[in-house]
């Protein structure tokens, strides 16, 4: 499993300073987008499938905004971190509510049982981190 890049910070509470960790999707981006290139240059397969990804997810009969939750459901049912953190991103780019983001979550639930309980939580996490309201 890929796990998404967590930087330690310091959070100020009543007794004090605490550690904690939070997602940093900035370098997760970045590597996600140097790894990318690597696979492209490796061989041609990569990046025809990465333009086919593309158009697939792009506005058509049913608008991208409904794409990227859709994506978001699969990704947390296939238990795809890197996923998860992906359609989150572009899911916010497509001004989906936290309401929309919860029932896109509670379809992956229902579809793939309790097992997909660590991945709807990890998607709440990242919904914290990108203040999606």
């Amino acid at each position: 499993m890929i796990s998404i890049v967590v930087k330690p910070v310091l959070s100020r509470n009543k007794g004090g300073y605490v550690r904690r960790n939070i997602l940093d999707l900035n370098t997760f981006n970045e590597r996600r987008k140097l790894l990318n290139q690597k696979l492209n240059d490796s061989d041609n397969f990569f990046s025809e499938f990465g333009s086919l990804d593309d158009k697939v997810y792009s506005e058509g009969a049913i608008p991208k905004k409904y794409k990227e939750l859709t994506g978001l459901s699969i990704s947390i049912f296939s238990k795809c971190e890197e996923c998860i953190a992906y359609h989150m991103q572009k899911c916010k780019e497509q001004g989906c509510s936290k309401g929309e983001v919860v029932e896109a979550i509670k379809i992956a639930v229902v579809g793939g049982g309790s097992v997909t309980y660590p991945w709807a939580r990890k998607t709440i996490e990242i919904m914290d981190v990108l203040e999606i309201e």
